[in-house]
């Protein structure tokens, strides 16, 4: 058993753990119960060097596990191609939304060369893996929202056509995202009503929520809905 895994299992909360198995009922990996925090901690301060290729190159069985796996991906290789030889092993292995938002929210190494990180990002858009694709959005969530950006990464979503539930969620937060930054930017396309119902309504849901758009904005983008 790996180090990681050891200090996982010692940090095991039951409570959390039925709470947590609430959040990812679509996962198939068996929960342990511990905090993403916590798994971090665990990754920086438990995975040595040598430990490190042999972990990323094993099965495992527990979910935090994987969420440790594409943390240690993140966070611990330096070498950029390497990088993307370990994601690209390790996407179609996700199979929910935490360990999926987790990961792409913490490559910041990546986000330095935004040029090679949209080239990769265009290929996983067109995966046929629920979660890789979303991994994408999320990715052009994180990275991809200010000004300069926003005509591309709308136009790289819109290529997106799914009835799948995890990725159009993403894609209305990154619109909501974007009506932030940019509400002029993007408030054409949400005028047009072309949009799936399902992605404007949750768009505009979430926008609503946001603290950082005015109420005359929020009514009119109310007046919206489809």
């Amino acid at each position: 058993m790996y180090n990681i895994t050891k200090e996982l299992l010692s940090k095991k909360d039951e409570r959390y753990r039925l709470f947590h198995t609430k959040l990812v009922p679509d996962t198939k990996y068996e929960i342990i119960g511990v905090r993403v925090p916590e798994i971090r901690k665990t990754v920086k301060n438990t995975v040595s060097d040598e430990e490190i290729y042999s972990f990323l190159r094993s099965e495992h069985h527990y979910y935090e596990e994987y969420m440790a796996h594409g943390l240690v991906i993140a966070e611990k290789i330096r070498e950029t191609d390497r990088i993307y030889t370990f994601l690209n092993e390790f996407l179609p292995k996700i199979d929910n939304w935490a360990i999926c938002d987790t990961v792409a929210t913490s490559l910041k190494q990546l986000a330095k060369n935004k040029n090679l990180l949209l080239k990769n990002i265009k290929i996983w858009i067109n995966s046929d893996c629920v979660y890789t694709v979303r991994f994408a959005v999320v990715c052009l969530l994180s990275y991809f929202t200010d000004k300069e950006y926003t005509d591309g990464t709308i136009k790289a979503v819109s290529t997106i056509k799914t009835d799948e539930y995890y990725i159009n969620m993403a894609i209305a937060w990154l619109y909501s995202v974007i009506l932030v930054k940019n509400y002029d930017g993007i408030i054409g396309l949400l005028e047009s009503k072309t949009l799936p119902q399902f992605i404007q309504n949750k768009t505009i849901d979430k926008a609503r929520d946001s603290y950082r758009i005015d109420k005359i904005k929020k009514e009119y983008l109310k007046t919206l809905k489809i």
